[in-house]
């Protein structure tokens, strides 16, 4: 009788560690994803050197984030799908290849950018360069 309780009272302490291991890590992913949001950053190069990167960052206006032992170049980072349209044929007019990538950012980036976005929707093409290097700026200093 005393090694069938042990057992039971294993058990149930076994089962209700993992449990609580697995309940956790759901727990902690769901706060995460809570306070953030996946906004579409206009990439133009990655590299495995920084001073190559930061050329190419120079010459189009762009910022350079250190990602996973890769610099990548960004040149706009945006979440309004009409700011993001009217950006992507500019760039398409203009020549410039990129790939739209989506990342994750906490939300008060996007408030930050919020107006930026409006003044993309509302202004000519000629100063996207200038709000989309202010946009990059601010999520430099948000990481």
């Amino acid at each position: 009788m005393k090694k069938v309780l042990i057992i039971i009272l294993g058990a149930i302490l076994i089962g209700g560690g993992l449990a609580y291991i697995v309940f956790n890590k759901i727990v902690f992913k769901e706060e995460d994803t809570v306070n953030t949001k996946v906004v579409n950053a206009f990439q133009i190069g990655v590299f495995s050197n920084y001073d190559n990167a930061l050329k190419v960052a120079d010459r189009n206006n762009g910022v350079v984030i250190m990602d996973d032992d890769l610099y990548r170049v960004y040149v706009a980072i945006l979440s309004d799908k009409e700011a993001i349209k009217k950006v992507s044929s500019y760039y398409e007019k203009i020549g410039l290849n990129y790939y739209l990538k989506e990342i994750n950012v906490k939300k008060e980036f996007i408030k930050e950018i919020k107006d930026d976005e409006e003044l993309i929707k509302r202004s000519s093409s000629d100063t996207y360069s200038t709000i989309n290097l202010d946009v990059l700026n601010k999520y430099k200093e948000m990481l």
